[in-house]
This record gives structure tokens, C-alpha cells and sequence, in this order.
């Protein structure tokens, strides 16, 4: 009887060490959070890591995009500043300030027609959220 009660204990406690790096990491929102407190208290570098540790978690956050984005144009880095909001806007197209960040690298970059077009999305995104959000709200 010792030994198969053994081998039980033996597959519980491989179970519990594959399942508690799991319960450890952070989840991709998470990170997103830390990168925005750090950039609140200027830490910059430490936001940026933050924000590509939530990418590298989940591939598919636009949020996260976003906030690279910004930390890279902060950075005068626009070229993948650029890169990072067009994977932002390609990853969802209705993210109305993922448009107002390129359309904002494209202005500092003095590629004006860019820019132009970029805000215009903005504005017809933004414009459709309100109306919506207001009707949303009108009929609560």
C-alpha cells in the first residue's frame, strides 16, 4: 500500500509545481496597470518593459500597443512608435486612440497627410463611441 500512495503524492506535487508559475505571473492588464503607474511616476524605461512583457503575455493587446506607442514617441523613437499604433489599429480598427497616436507620430514626423487622415479616423470613431455610449445612456 505505501508504494501507489507514494505515486499519488508523487503526481500531486508535480500537478501543484506545474500549476503555481501560472498562478504567479501577471496577467497581461496587469502589466499594462504597472506600465501606466510607472509612466505616472516618469519612470519611462520601466514602463516600457512593462508594456512589452504585456505584449509578449498576450500578443493581441492593443491597450498595450497603445501605451508602447506613446512611451516610444516619448522617447523620439517614432519610426517604432509608428509601427507599434499601426499594430495597435491592425489588432482593432475601431481604437479610435490608437489613430490619435498615429496620427500624432505622423505630425511630429512632418508627414502631414498622414497625420490628417489619422485624425479624420479619429474624430469619425470617437464621434460614433459618443453617439453610442449617449444612447446607451438614454436608454438606462
Amino acid at each position: 500500500m505505501p508504494a501507489p500512495n507514494r505515486i499519488f503524492h508523487f503526481v500531486f506535487l508535480m500537478c501543484l509545481l506545474s500549476i503555481l508559475p501560472q498562478c504567479v505571473e501577471k496577467e497581461s492588464s496587469e502589466y499594462v496597470q504597472e506600465a501606466i503607474d510607472y509612466t505616472d511616476g516618469e519612470k519611462y524605461d520601466e514602463a516600457m518593459a512593462s508594456f512589452l512583457k504585456a505584449i509578449k503575455r498576450d500578443p493581441r493587446n492593443a491597450k498595450a500597443y497603445l501605451g508602447l506607442g506613446g512611451i516610444y514617441n516619448f522617447k523620439n523613437m517614432h519610426e517604432k512608435a509608428v509601427e507599434t499604433f499601426k499594430t495597435a489599429v491592425q489588432l482593432d480598427p475601431t481604437y479610435y486612440d490608437a489613430h490619435y497616436g498615429l496620427g500624432y507620430t505622423y505630425e511630429v514626423m512632418g508627414r502631414k497627410e498622414e497625420a490628417d487622415e489619422e485624425y479624420r479616423r479619429y474624430r469619425e470613431l470617437k464621434a460614433k463611441m459618443d453617439a453610442f455610449l449617449k444612447q446607451e445612456e438614454k436608454s438606462r
